[in-house]
């Protein structure tokens, strides 16, 4: 085996290597910025007169946060029954059907309440409460990761980085033997 042959193949080992780990860091990056300031709202979900998220218990958002509004179900529209002073939020008094989005973004701190016009007295209405921070209460029942797992996780990164380090060993120290007669 030629020396620049070597060469290439540990370039190439090398350049794979350093690809792989590349695209990885970058699919995590896009994958954690995918979770943005956004969230969904479904109007008349299954043809039910509810707002889901916000009738049974409030909505809550941070300030930036844009709700999109997507009805599910025929003639709903989205009333603004009340807000906090100095924020301009119309709804979208319209009645729509199914399949029709809209969306606001929410700036003010406070309590937005809304409902649907044709629906208010069948108790079609919900609020969004626009907070500082979202805090998330601590469950007792949260799973955790067995010890098996994690030496099994520990186990197999090891077993790669030595699989890795023996294919770079190999294609630069061994391989072609002459063997003298």
């Amino acid at each position: 085996m030629s020396e620049e042959s070597t060469e290439l193949s540990r370039r190439t080992l090398l350049t794979t290597a350093v690809g792989s780990a590349t695209a990885g860091g970058a699919i995590g990056t896009a994958t954690a910025q995918e979770g943005g300031n956004s969230t969904t709202v479904t109007v008349g979900p299954g043809g039910s007169f509810v707002f889901e998220p916000g009738t049974n218990e409030a909505l809550e958002i941070t300030p930036g946060t844009t709700v999109e509004f997507v009805w599910d179900s025929d003639n709903h529209n989205i009333v603004v029954e009340s807000q906090p002073d100095g924020e301009n939020w119309e709804g979208h008094d319209t009645l729509e059907n199914a399949g029709f989005s809209y969306t606001h973004t929410f700036e003010t701190l406070g309590t937005y309440e809304y409902f649907c016009q044709p629906h208010k007295t069948a108790g079609m209405g919900a609020s969004i409460d626009v907070v500082e921070s979202i805090s998330t209460p601590v469950s007792s029942n949260v799973p955790t990761v067995p010890d098996s797992a994690k030496t099994l996780g520990v186990a197999t990164t090891f077993a790669m980085v030595a699989t890795l380090g023996l294919g770079f060993f190999f294609l630069k120290y061994g391989g072609d033997y002459d063997i003298e007669e």
